[in-house]
């Protein structure tokens, strides 16, 4: 499938009757395009963007740690080790966060940096689902580019995957060489247990009872996700209770490929629950998820 390029600047806050700081993580950076009209209609979705003009990117492949998410966070450290690799892979120095709100962005050096994507859709909130680069480029802004594994590996998703600060999270429609190079990235980084490789318990299995224990693991994101809504909705008590939970709504229990079986299934397939500990029984590379 083509992506779109487009060009544009990366901007961490902007001001207009007031300072706007972004909040940047390890899979997410606000984007301003040069021409706006280009993100208006990417498979039949427009762009949503703030006062500033800027557009949320959510990164192609890759799910790094939750840093603000419903109010809660997974590891602190390597969640903000993700947010630096992302901003500093995008030219950003000397960034300084609001003291009051310590992922809020209050100024930085340089600010814009130049930068480009590759898009093929937008998701529900409005966000280009892209693969995103530093710098310029002398390609053509048009919706026709095919994005090889050479031109991956100059983005900000492979730096991510490859330093061990991002899970692979894959989609369909992800071109088959694209996700592969990313499981190479991912396998290497996890030989060596760089960044979230040196904790992860995903599928070792861990206990769990509490929303604040929750926030202490290094486990893939999107089940992290799942979990913070588990333990704000008050229908279920311990996480015995989660693979009922998950089944009873289908915006819950996603429906996802399980690759090494070839069989289509749920997210209720890829995790097991016994009292008060829980594990995946499939990698997250072994899945793509079917978006809503």
């Amino acid at each position: 499938m083509p992506y779109t390029l487009v060009k544009g600047e990366f901007h961490l806050y902007y001001k207009i009757s007031r300072h706007v700081g972004s909040r940047p993580d390890g899979d997410s950076l606000w984007f301003k395009p040069n021409d706006p009209a280009k993100l208006s209609n990417i498979a039949g979705r427009g762009v949503s963007f703030n006062n500033g003009g800027c557009a949320q990117l959510r990164f192609e492949t890759i799910d790094a740690l939750e840093l603000h998410y419903k109010g809660t966070e997974q590891n602190h450290d390597l969640a903000v080790a993700a947010r630096d690799c992302t901003t500093e892979e995008a030219g950003f120095t000397g960034i300084e966060y609001a003291p009051e709100l310590y992922t809020s962005v209050r100024t930085a050096t340089p600010h814009p940096t130049k930068g480009y994507i590759l898009t093929r859709n937008v998701d529900p909130y409005g966000r280009p689902v892209s693969f995103v680069f530093a710098g310029t480029t002398n390609q053509p802004e048009d919706d026709k580019r095919w994005l090889d594994t050479k031109w991956l590996d100059e983005s900000f998703n492979a730096a991510l995957a490859r330093s061990g600060n991002a899970y692979p999270a894959f989609y369909t429609g992800l071109p088959t060489d694209l996700r592969n190079r990313i499981l190479e990235l991912v396998a290497q980084a996890r030989k060596t247990r760089e960044e979230v490789w040196k904790k992860d318990s995903s599928t070792k299995g861990f206990r769990l009872s509490t929303l604040k224990k929750l926030e202490d693991l290094t486990i893939w994101p999107k089940l992290f996700r799942r979990l913070v809504t588990y333990f704000k909705d008050d229908e279920f008590a311990g996480i015995a209770g989660f693979d009922a939970w998950l089944r009873a709504s289908s915006t819950r229990d996603d429906k996802v490929w399980i690759i090494s079986k070839g069989e289509l299934g749920n997210m209720h397939d890829v995790i097991e629950v016994q009292q008060n500990k829980m594990l995946m029984i499939h990698r997250p590379g072994d899945l793509i998820i079917v978006p809503r």
